[in-house]
């Protein structure tokens, strides 16, 4: 595995000129002042920590490991979701809202962290989830409860038709009368967050002196997209290694992220473009199905529990650990390596796979 992405070269993404060198600080700033030109809900709690996992790295005998704790972002358990809706949830706003209306899987973070947004802001959220494993009310649907979501159930053995479902929710409501707004989560509002965080990160790497090698996340959306826009604009040496939850019907993954990063430095009125050769995410690791755990996946949360006491998820972090700690023990990952581990949250769903992690813990 290389340790650069393509065209990332360290500190080259942005343009200089002899008023302004294009130094670490200014880079940032100038993504600051590109996201500050749009406003925003304040949901996140923010920075949040980059801490090191030295038993973890200590385990592998391989590469330095780090974790970005995005599972501490604070609203209702966190995770990276938060970052995006602050962005999404503005926006829509402006169209004056009723209701809101979203979906996904029944555990999706996506949902619960759009369930509690909502309930912030004073503004229903009608939640359309597919349903086909008869789970007990457990995990984020628990919590989409508990927060107030109006919640939907629809049978279905994949997640293909569901936009097809969310539709006929938002036809509903607006037959009633209601101002439905839809919330898309991936829409290129949703990449802004995480560009943000790339500069925060990259702050907190400069201050703690540490030259990361990759950055690796459990992503293939909005999340992946504003990091690499991210690295163009900071100019990272950085490979951002995606690791994929689930199988898509397609194989434009890449393009799409691509195309979801673009669109959002187009929103922010920046030159910048990425192409999807920029992408690297690794598809080996999903196993029988999204949201289905694998002995991989939980074994890395049994090993990242009882080394540094990290608690994963086994639809989305689960995997992506499985993912680094098997990089690392074929060697593609190695002790010259600094790798950090973007924790996008996920542990409220592990309530509702129970068995499987009772079984691996023993």
């Amino acid at each position: 595995m290389s340790s650069t992405g393509p065209g990332l070269g360290r500190r080259e993404g942005m343009p200089q000129s002899d008023e302004t060198p294009a130094t670490p600080a200014v880079l940032r700033e100038t993504i600051r002042q590109a996201l500050a030109r749009h406003p925003r809900v304040p949901l996140a709690v923010l920075p949040t920590p980059l801490e090191p996992l030295p038993r973890l790295t200590a385990h592998l005998d391989g590469p330095r490991l780090l974790i970005k704790r995005d599972d501490l972002t604070g609203l209702a358990f966190g995770g990276n979701k938060t970052r995006q809706l602050e962005f999404v949830l503005s926006d829509l706003l402006r169209q004056d809202p009723d209701v809101f209306v979203t979906g996904a899987n029944i555990q999706s973070n996506w949902c619960r962290q759009a369930a509690a947004a909502t309930a912030k802001i004073g503004i229903p959220l009608v939640l359309v989830l597919r349903n086909t494993d008869s789970q007990e009310v457990q995990g984020n649907v628990l919590l989409d409860l508990w927060l107030g979501a109006d919640v939907r159930y629809v049978d279905e053995p994949d997640m293909t038709r569901m936009p097809e479902h969310r539709a006929a929710v938002m036809a509903e409501l607006l037959a009633q009368g209601k101002r439905a707004v839809h919330i898309d989560p991936r829409s290129a509002w949703n990449a802004l967050g995480y560009l943000g965080m790339a500069a925060e990160l990259d702050e907190q790497c400069e201050a703690q002196g540490i030259e990361p090698t990759h950055l690796w996340l459990a992503a293939a959306g909005p999340t992946y997209s504003g990091l690499l826009l991210g690295a163009r604009l900071l100019g990272w040496s950085w490979q951002i290694v995606g690791v994929a939850p689930l199988q898509w019907t397609d194989t434009t993954v890449e393009e799409r992220i691509a195309q979801t990063a673009n669109e959002a430095a187009r929103l922010l009125g920046l030159e910048v473009r990425v192409a999807a050769s920029d992408v690297c995410i690794l598809h080996d690791y999903v196993g029988a199905g999204y949201a289905r755990p694998t002995s991989e996946g939980l074994a890395a949360m049994r090993l990242a529990a009882r080394t540094d006491a990290i608690l994963l998820d086994p639809v989305y972090t689960g995997k992506a650990m499985a993912g680094l700690i098997d990089q690392a023990r074929r060697g593609r990952l190695s002790q010259n390596d600094t790798v950090i581990f973007v924790h996008t949250g996920g542990a409220p769903a592990s309530f509702a796979y129970r068995d499987a992690i009772v079984a691996a813990m023993r």
